[in-house]
């Protein structure tokens, strides 16, 4: 069932324009293996084309390089062809691969590799993934409409990093073992600011607990709305240097939720 189109749906796609700063040129596995899922309804609507990217320092699959014919079998058919739900809850990760990574984008090839090939996932588990100079690679494939990881109703892309609870759950993973060291200031503030907007745009509360239900099979889970891997199942994912950090994290995406709201109502005075 979809809800009703509000103006604030285009300003929400707008402020996603900038949020984490100025473009950054890409350079030249073991992951926290996500696990598989199913997935659509909602109504937020976007308008444009997919070169107004949800950030401007995405690195959008094409530019790192993923060969799509991977998403596909020997016959030709989409392995998992995409499916869209409202927005629950947001999900983070860490891959657990190498830290101070010289070629983030070939290691997000190989993730691609691993998880759409040798798991027969069809895709990249996570939405988004974020390295350490904090630029944002466009995971799960979601289509030609304009924003990544959504369809063109705002609705969010099924992918595959919390098995049992994949629908209407955006994972974001960050490049590197968050057990070994801390997360970087710059993927912190990218992860920040993608988190601040994914949260205003679908309304949700990054300090809430929520009841999740999974809109495929009814099963529900009481979890925060934004946490880790390891909130949703037995898992040292995402790493408890990152997880440790969540409660101040939770804090930060709520201020700059708070700003972007305060900018909107400016715009409508």
């Amino acid at each position: 069932m979809t809800q009703s189109r509000s103006r604030s749906a285009h300003m929400s796609r707008r402020a996603l324009l900038g949020v984490l700063g100025a473009a950054v040129a890409v350079p030249g596995v073991s992951a926290c293996l996500s696990d598989n899922g199913k997935s659509a309804t909602g109504n937020l609507v976007f308008t444009g084309n997919r070169t107004s990217r949800l950030v401007r320092n995405l690195v959008t699959r094409a530019e790192w390089g993923a060969d799509e014919s991977k998403r596909f079998g020997a016959d030709g058919t989409e392995t998992s062809p995409p499916k869209f739900f409202p927005l629950q809850a947001l999900t983070l990760h860490h891959t657990a691969t190498d830290n101070d990574d010289p070629d983030p984008a070939a290691t997000v090839r190989r993730i691609y590799e691993e998880h759409a090939v040798d798991n027969d996932w069809g895709d990249i588990g996570y939405h988004f993934i974020v390295d350490g100079e904090g630029r944002v690679y466009e995971g799960r494939f979601s289509g030609d409409d304009p924003m990544p990881a959504h369809d063109g109703d705002g609705n969010v892309v099924t992918a595959f990093h919390t098995s049992g609870f994949n629908s209407g759950n955006l994972g974001i993973a960050l490049l590197g073992d968050l057990d070994a060291r801390p997360p970087t200031d710059a993927a912190l503030e990218a992860v920040s600011g993608l988190l601040a907007v994914l949260a205003h745009m679908h309304r949700l509360d990054p300090k809430a607990h929520i009841t999740y239900k999974n809109p495929v099979d009814g099963a529900t889970k009481k979890t925060p709305t934004m946490g880790g891997h390891r909130d949703w199942m037995e898992s040292g994912c995402p790493g408890g240097l990152l997880y440790g950090k969540l409660d101040a994290l939770r804090a930060a995406v709520s201020e700059r939720q708070a700003a972007h709201a305060m900018d909107e109502a400016d715009r409508r005075a």
